[in-house]
């Protein structure tokens, strides 16, 4: 098995070993399925040609340009995962020194994969960092967050083994022990917590234009949306918008929905964020990207169309 990490600051990823298809009226559309966010790993599956087949360290296959890949070897990729890493919290400008007119070396989005470099003294307001090719680079502290989340399935990943099956193995627990531990290592064991940190990490994608298959700050999907969400805060969800066996998320009656679930609609995805109210990335000709709508009929965000097709609402806890 060969590995790589995405080399471009949102990599897309490819549902085709081409970038369009045909869509409906004769138009030619794009085959984007997701986005891999710069510094984050994937499994090469298939390296032919110029479009190389991945999947993604929390379970999303495609295709992707050899180009904006860095690839790795297996134990390569085990240092590169080891090392201490943050997250970019923001559209963040990595620098060539720790000063604002220092040298652009690459933007980066939201969600991107930062190591820390060693630093022998820290300037105030400055983080030392490794691209991915190994050349340092700083960036503002204000534009990093903790990374939160585990990578490790990337390598036990294959065909016909369910995703929570492969990451527990990687991690050495069991597949029902995986939420418990994303919330014992980062929400202090709590559960609420946890659907706090949810809504407050969604709100700060509010705004933010819809990109069908994105997962980027500058534009992402619904499905990009909340599975950013809760890959943020240490839980890995299905990445489109639904349900799936194998991944930690289930179903749970609607008069039991809490602040940090997910509302299913057809082909759509939303956050609950409490009294009714609810975050999504939306595609409609109103908003056109991440906004507030609500489930209370007497709310001036109220959108019925939704609210009369919520088919499912889910939950990774159990209390």
């Amino acid at each position: 098995m060969q590995y790589a990490v995405f080399d471009r600051p949102a990599v897309t990823i490819y549902d085709l070993p081409q970038p369009t298809m045909p869509g409906q009226d004769g138009q030619t559309v794009s085959a984007i399925g997701d986005q891999g966010l710069y510094g984050q790993s994937c499994q090469v599956l298939e390296d032919a040609g110029e479009m190389v087949r991945v999947r993604t360290f929390y379970g999303y296959p495609g295709y992707a340009a050899r180009d904006s890949l860095r690839f790795l070897t297996r134990e390569q990729m085990q240092a590169y995962l080891a090392a201490p890493a943050v997250m970019a919290a923001r559209t963040a400008d990595l620098l060539s020194c720790p000063q604002v007119a220092g040298i652009p070396l690459l933007t980066v989005e939201r969600g991107a994969r930062l190591r820390l470099a060693p630093c022998a003294e820290k300037p105030d307001g400055w983080t030392r960092v490794l691209l991915a090719d190994g050349r340092a680079a700083w960036v503002w502290d204000r534009s990093l967050e903790p990374l939160c989340w585990e990578e490790d399935a990337v390598f036990t990943q294959r065909e016909g083994l369910p995703f929570d099956d492969a990451l527990a193995q990687a991690l050495g627990v069991e597949p029902g022990q995986l939420v418990r531990r994303a919330l014992d290592r980062w929400h202090g064991g709590d559960p609420g917590a946890f659907r706090r940190a949810l809504c407050e990490t969604a709100r700060k994608y509010l705004g933010a234009q819809y990109r069908w298959g994105g997962r980027a700050g500058s534009g992402l999907d619904c499905s990009g949306l909340v599975s950013s969400v809760y890959m943020q805060n240490g839980v890995l969800i299905y990445r489109n918008a639904q349900i799936e066996p194998g991944w930690p998320m289930r179903s749970i009656p609607r008069e039991k929905m809490r602040p940090g679930d997910a509302l299913y609609f057809p082909g759509h995805i939303a956050l609950y964020l409490g009294e009714g109210l609810y975050i999504h990335s939306t595609g409609a000709a109103a908003s056109g990207g991440v906004v507030y709508n609500s489930l209370d009929p007497a709310s001036g965000i109220y959108r019925a169309d939704l609210d009369q097709k919520l088919t499912a609402v889910g939950t990774v806890l159990e209390d």
